[in-house]
């Protein structure tokens, strides 16, 4: 207890127009009014002072307390950047100005889901490993290329800058910063208050849709060929052969339209049928690694677990109906 810091950390927390209203509610809870409930951990109150500012006026039922102007940024210890609905609008000049010299002060830079595109404007994350929502991941990469886009990860830190993944990873980002701060006992209380696990297994992986892209009509062709027979075992030889291909030419024209290798896409694909099956049979995890051409539940459990952060019994454990 006597580690703790006496006065504190001043955390604001920016809305921006367009604001997703659960970027705003997580930070406020976590990081705003502690109740009764933690006085054992925290006697004197909230071990922060919480701030929302904004560069508009964010009037709105779902924002509760009063909003303040920029500047408040100046003697922010923490700036959390939370999300908006739509990214592809630019945020705010003034704003974005406001987040480098924060940076450049050495306040904490936070984003929740999609508020990592105003740090990304601001050049905080050039250079940086960084997530966001995974359907709007690919739109951060193309954007801001100098950023390492990572969206299988919940959140991720990189050299005092921290981004989450979409919506409710937020809670773990938060739930992150307060261990870093006050040590797993503070989060493992506040994690209790929220009714949340203070730590997930797996990433943002799990949820991820992917869709079979298009453009080669050919190539198009041979990923519907693939998607009917994924139960076979397919390799490339045989892909090519089927595509009236050389291996070099198949290799060349399907990374251009998919952006990955043949095969990589193939166990990808067969992770997504896999995924389905857990999702709406009882069928045993033997069956759907041959139904989905892994050949074997360890097969299956390798891949699975590689591409979505999680086993293929948790997977159905939560997503299952």
């Amino acid at each position: 207890m006597d580690s703790y810091p006496k006065n504190p950390a001043k955390v604001a927390l920016v809305v921006q127009s367009d604001f997703v209203p659960l970027d705003v509610a997580v930070p406020q809870q976590v990081f705003g009014y502690w109740p009764a409930y933690t006085a054992a951990l925290w006697p004197g109150g909230a071990p922060y002072e919480l701030t929302l500012v904004s560069p508009v006026s964010a009037e709105s039922s779902l924002v509760p307390r009063e909003v303040e102007p920029l500047d408040r940024l100046e003697t922010a210890d923490t700036v959390i950047v939370a999300g908006v609905q739509d990214p592809t609008a630019p945020p705010d000049a003034e704003l974005v100005e406001r987040l480098r010299d924060a940076h450049g002060r050495g306040s904490r830079m936070v984003s929740i889901c999609t508020g990592a595109f105003a740090l990304a404007e601001a050049g905080i994350l050039d250079g940086r490993s960084a997530t966001t929502h995974w359907y709007w991941a690919g739109l951060l990469r193309d954007r801001y290329p100098s950023v390492a886009v990572r969206e299988a990860e919940l959140y991720v830190e990189d050299a005092g800058v921290f981004t989450s993944a979409g919506v409710l990873a937020g809670t773990d980002l938060c739930l992150h910063l307060v261990r870093l701060d006050h040590g797993q006992a503070a989060a493992n209380t506040m994690a209790r208050y929220l009714v949340s696990p203070p730590h997930r297994d797996g990433g943002q992986a799990q949820y991820i849709e992917h869709n079979a892209p298009s453009g080669d009509s050919e190539i198009t062709g041979v990923i519907t060929w693939i998607l009917e027979n994924l139960e076979e075992p397919l390799t490339l030889e045989s892909v090519s052969q089927h595509s009236h291909m050389s291996t070099r030419t198949l290799r060349r024209r399907f990374r251009a339209v998919t952006g990955t290798s043949v095969m990589n896409w193939v166990a990808v694909q067969r992770v997504a049928r896999a995924r389905e099956l857990l999702e709406t049979t009882r069928l045993g995890v033997d069956d759907i690694a041959h139904r989905c051409g892994f050949g074997s539940a360890e097969s299956l459990r390798i891949h699975f677990t590689a591409l979505t952060r999680t086993s293929p019994s948790r997977y159905r454990r939560t997503f299952a109906a």
